[in-house]
């Protein structure tokens, strides 16, 4: 899923398996049904009802997710009387085993599902690997399709062929504070640099000992969003081979533009160079997240689950609220980058149709924002972010708009690990040499070079 960088806390970045299973961890579910390890049983007719269906969910199970499993299964039943007698199983798969056991069941035929979670990261890899069913003329037809966000089910399809559908994700959005923002005399949200720079200056110095923002080198999943908001991409693929983006004008302008939040401005500290959002790496405390919680910080990106790693001290909750990361230019924000699961049939499911129907009751409009609800994400739904209750939370609200407006790519890519979180950290080292004073050109031609070579090959030569 990769929604946050560090391995050590509920909630760390982009794609590495070790993070996806730190911030996971918290969403598994359950059912009143067993939890055997079997896949399907029962007649083998293709039209006939199954005796059973298994479904794996990442992670551990929670009491509010049997709940929340338990009441889709008993929907289930109800809705396809069908399959009445059909009995539900669900086994639960650590995220740092599932790559593993998923490779398992395709090549031995034994133990599989019949739907599969998915972190939205492993979708595009384990779809090209035969592991998922092709299910295009399922979602052709699936009512909810129209309003699925677009860019979290483009990342489910492949040459024109879906594969999975999304069930929830998270975005980053930028967190301040209302009561700041009118002492400073700000009317609104910024949505454009510029003004993003003239609001972090009014309350930095409206309030004395504060920094303005916080531009962590080490936090890729929030600094994508800056190239994204200025036209370009971190990287792109062709027939299978990836080119870098980062010396085009877009990319080196949205560069210029996050390393001068610490070198031009002096609105980031300059602690935060070298860190992730919650400090050294490895670490939960000390960064930006610590500061912002504590009021050292005024404006702070990250997702909405960043609430639960806040100090247990944090003041001025009452006044905080959320605005999407802005766009260069404006009017529209930057696009996120979406982490989340999806819901997917496996490839050897002898019952492909019941395990659709299925997926169907657990990625409704109403049981999906359910499941997000439970764990502080968003349903990808856009009518489910641009009204009703995310529309009218203070704080939620900015997350919600910034969950409809997401790009995934090149973070989803088999070798996207290797190159920021994983052995090379290129891009995180480049924009901490920045910040130390090396050269533009060079340094951002070298991390261009490394990271096309990293995501084609593995290795940065």
């Amino acid at each position: 899923m990769g929604l946050r960088k560090t391995p050590a806390v509920r909630g760390a970045a982009a794609s590495a398996a070790a993070a996806l299973a730190a911030v996971l961890a918290i969403a598994g579910c359950s059912s009143s049904s067993t939890t055997s390890n079997s896949g399907s049983t029962g007649s083998t007719g293709s039209g006939s009802a199954p005796a059973s269906l298994t479904v794996w969910r990442m992670g551990p199970s929670t009491a509010s997710q049997v709940t929340w499993m338990n009441g889709v299964v008993t929907q289930f039943h109800k809705d396809y009387p069908t399959y009445a007698s059909t009995k539900v199983n669900v086994v639960y798969v650590p995220w740092t085993s599932r790559t593993t056991d998923w490779n398992g069941a395709l090549t031995s035929g034994k133990n599989a599902p019949d739907i599969t979670e998915l972190g939205n990261t492993d979708t595009p890899t384990e779809a090209t690997a035969g592991l998922l069913a092709n299910i295009s003329s399922n979602v052709t037809s699936w009512t909810s399709k129209s309003d699925v966000v677009t860019g979290m089910l483009a990342n489910d399809t492949q040459s024109g062929t879906v594969y999975a559908v999304p069930w929830f994700g998270g975005v980053r959005g930028v967190w301040y504070r209302t009561n700041q923002f009118t002492a400073a005399g700000i009317s609104s949200p910024p949505t454009t640099w510029a003004q993003l720079i003239t609001d972090a200056q009014k309350v930095q110095a409206k309030f004395p000992g504060t920094y303005g923002i916080g531009a962590p080198s080490n936090d890729t999943n929030a600094f994508v969003s800056f190239i994204w908001g200025a036209g370009g991409q971190v990287a792109t693929e062709s027939n299978g081979q990836w080119t870098a983006d980062l010396t085009t004008p877009a990319d080196e302008a949205a560069i210029k533009f996050y390393v001068s939040l610490y070198r031009t401005y002096h609105l980031s500290p300059s602690k935060y160079v070298g860190q992730t959002e919650l400090g050294a790496s490895g670490a939960t405390s000390g960064g930006a997240n610590e500061d912002f919680g504590l009021g050292k910080l005024d404006i702070y990106i990250d997702g909405p689950w960043a609430s639960s790693n806040f100090p247990a001290n944090a003041v001025g909750k009452a006044d905080w609220a959320s605005f999407p990361i802005p766009s260069q230019n404006g009017p529209d924000p930057a696009p996120a980058y979406a982490g989340g699961s999806d819901l997917g049939v496996f490839a050897t499911s002898k019952y492909k149709t019941a395990a659709w129907d299925l997926i169907q009751e657990m990625d409704s409009e109403t049981n999906a924002t359910s499941f997000a609800n439970l764990q502080g994400f968003f349903p990808p739904f856009t009518s489910k972010l641009t009204g009703g209750t995310y529309s009218s939370s203070q704080l939620m609200s900015g997350f919600a708009k910034a969950a409809s407006v997401t790009q995934i790519s090149p973070l989803n890519a088999k070798n996207w690990p290797t190159a920021d979180t994983g052995q090379y950290l290129i891009i995180p080292t480049m924009l901490k040499a920045l910040d130390n004073g090396a050269d533009f050109n060079s340094t951002v031609a070298k991390a261009n070079t490394e990271l096309e070579n990293v995501l084609n090959n593995g290795t940065e030569s």
